[in-house]
């Protein structure tokens, strides 16, 4: 007995310590939740100093269009997000309600992406689609989470209730890619990191410690900046318990958005934030959860 109580503690350590820089994936409880031109990647730091401070949390998403043209090839996207779950990223993917319905193998792509620990956010270019998109997903053998991913400022008020299609509801709690105007132009897309929960339409960028909804900023999707942003936090420029980015790939090209950064530039990415002792990899709303357990603290940090 005297042996086993010495070997309990030992293995209760060891499991923990593997588990030091990943994040279970937690369930978003919906009555608690109130609420360009890119750089190369630069080389890794020789010594990353311990931060005790803010944890940055790091997502990984792409959207696919009602367009065929942007509709990503099956087995090549398929591909792409088990390279990318291997390298220990997480990622959501939104589709909107047109590949939905028009891609053959739809059911195939959710499914299988699931079982590799992919989330399927909503994204729709009208709002009268998003709970459409959402039991869509359902339809195809798909679990729909409650993240808004893309949408338009003044879309923010009809996000605060529950949406619903054909009998089927739907229930926002997450925002991601906020823009200010249609069609992604200059000056448009919010381009902030961290979390906070918008007051207003009009007062978007503003905290509202009882919001019901959460921001999860994305920042400018770049390797490179992501990259200056940990670098940034390790000097300690900021002590925001939780800071969100985002990297965003196109489906049809597989390669960062507007950048000609692919898996092999994604790869050393992560290699690179691994050396970062408070960087963590999380899905959009794995993120949310993280703030609200954390205190719900805004850490909104602009960006270039």
């Amino acid at each position: 007995m005297k042996s086993m109580r010495l070997f309990l503690p030992f293995l209760i350590v060891t499991l923990a310590c593997s588990f030091s820089n990943t994040l279970a994936t937690p369930t978003l409880s919906a009555p608690t939740l109130a609420d360009p031109a890119v750089d190369s990647v630069s080389p890794a730091p020789t010594a990353v100093p311990v931060s005790s401070g803010p944890l940055l949390y790091i997502s990984g998403t792409s959207h696919i269009e009602s367009a065929p043209k942007s509709w990503p090839d099956h087995d090549a996207f398929l591909a792409f997000l088990q390279q990318v779950t291997d390298l220990g990223l997480r990622w959501s993917v939104g589709a909107d309600v047109g590949w939905l319905e028009g891609e053959p193998r739809a059911a195939e792509i959710i499914q299988k992406s699931e079982a590799l620990g992919v989330q399927w956010d909503v994204h729709t270019h009208d709002t009268a689609d998003r709970a459409k998109a959402a039991w869509l997903v359902t339809q195809l053998g798909g679990h729909p989470n409650s993240v808004v991913s893309g949408m338009l400022v003044t879309e923010l008020d009809a996000m605060r209730q529950p949406l619903t299609y054909q009998g089927y509801t739907w229930t926002p709690q997450i925002l991601w890619g906020g823009t200010n105007c249609p069609g992604h132009r200059p000056g448009c897309d919010d381009l902030a990191a961290g979390l906070w929960s918008p007051l207003s339409s009009d007062q978007y960028q503003v905290h509202d410690p009882n919001g019901t909804l959460i921001r999860v900023g994305g920042g400018t999707h770049q390797l490179a900046d992501a990259l200056a942003l940990a670098r940034s936090i390790s000097a300690g420029a900021y002590d925001h318990p939780v800071i969100s980015f985002t990297i965003m790939v196109v489906p049809s090209t597989l390669r960062i958005v507007e950048s000609a950064d692919g898996i092999e530039q994604i790869a050393d990415f992560a290699r690179q934030m691994n050396a970062y002792p408070f960087v963590r990899w999380a899905t959009i709303e794995e993120i949310a959860q993280a703030w609200v357990q954390a205190g719900r603290i805004p850490s909104r940090i602009e960006m270039p």
